[in-house]
């Protein structure tokens, strides 16, 4: 019993250590946390309870013969028990679930400031589109990704962030695990109302996210990032964003962090190291009240990326670099190109 009982034990906390959700961070999530934590207990009480009974039957009426034990046919205290507990437990999983999916499909009034995007699904990336407050659809602003540059959707934290969920092609599926719940994007035809998704985000940070509906052969490549943010800096990267200047919010989640500082015309650093097929968070910042830049190329002198231009002194931002694959390339400012170089080697 020892040595099957053991692997069992280990097995069981493995399990139910991969079925923990993440840390919720939207208000609608930390309900959807909290049921699940009490089905989970009731689950476990449950478990236990029954297994307990079995393991005391086995030992307790035990034989070693072929008696049979006394039959007991009917017992009506014993049989409203057992009915009783299920539908007591079943009783206060209605009222906690029926609660919670109020909260999810809640829905703000529209007068309260906000955010509403319209997402776009497609084979196989998506696109965020910001809808202007005038309805005036030229002041609107498309964030749309590639499968090299994930999208990343910028929003504040503590406003309702309104979705409208659309597809060009295959019903796809808008989910943030640390946002526990998932919305389908259905192409619908046209004239019928589509889904709708909101949610407020509790604090600034960037949530990976994903289409969760098998959508063919690049679905895995389908993903995308939610990344909170204050009121203030929100209101810079739109602006940015109507301005035609690129923002450059945040790398994806699970990126290697790079930091690179130009100072008396000199990178502080001429050789860089990151690991292949890996996205790539550059952090760079200039001392000086002179442009600088980094511009990344391959053997072949191919442009493979660029920051935005920066003036000091201490002007600072994070650009999202693209996997690449391994080799040895170079980046360089294009301002003084051949007093600014180093090495990157991607391994």
């Amino acid at each position: 019993m020892l040595r099957a009982g053991l692997p069992l034990l280990l097995i069981g906390l493995l399990a139910g250590c991969g079925m923990i959700p993440p840390e919720p961070k939207t208000d609608a999530a930390k309900s959807v946390f909290t049921l699940y934590n009490v089905v989970f207990a009731m689950g476990v009480a449950v478990f236990l309870g029954v297994e307990g009974f079995i393991v005391y039957s086995v030992f307790r009426y035990r034989r070693r013969d072929d008696r049979l034990p006394p039959q007991t046919h009917g017992n009506t205290l014993v049989e409203i028990i057992w009915t009783a507990i299920p539908t007591v437990i079943v009783l206060i999983l209605f009222i906690l679930s029926i609660s919670t999916l109020a909260t999810v499909e809640a829905k703000s009034d529209p007068s309260q400031e906000g955010v509403s995007i319209e997402v776009d699904g497609f084979q196989w990336q998506w696109q965020f589109r910001y809808q202007d407050g005038d309805q005036n659809p030229d002041n609107d602003v498309s964030v749309i990704g590639d499968q090299a540059n994930p999208p990343v959707m910028v929003v504040p934290v503590g406003e309702p962030i309104r979705l409208t969920l659309v597809s060009r092609d295959v019903i796809h599926s808008f989910f943030v695990p640390q946002f526990l719940i998932k919305r389908d994007l259905i192409p619908e035809p046209e004239g019928q109302d589509v889904n709708h998704l909101e949610f407020v985000v509790s604090e600034p940070g960037t949530y990976g996210g994903q289409c969760a509906e098998f959508c063919g052969d690049f679905h895995a490549k389908m993903t995308f990032s939610v990344q909170g943010v204050s009121r203030a800096d929100y209101e810079t990267w739109l602006a940015d964003a109507k301005a035609g200047r690129t923002p450059q919010p945040s790398a994806q989640p699970g990126g290697q962090q790079l930091e690179l500082t130009a100072a008396n015309i000199a990178f502080d650093k001429t050789e860089l190291r990151a690991k292949a097929n890996q996205p790539i968070t550059l952090k760079f910042t200039n001392t000086e009240a002179v442009p600088h830049n980094v511009v990344i190329i391959d053997a072949s002198n191919k442009q493979l990326f660029k920051t935005d231009d920066l003036t000091g002194p201490n002007a600072s931002g994070e650009f999202n670099v693209p996997a690449l694959p391994a080799g040895e390339y170079t980046f360089f400012c294009s301002f003084h190109p051949t007093q600014m170089v180093g090495k990157l080697i991607i391994e």
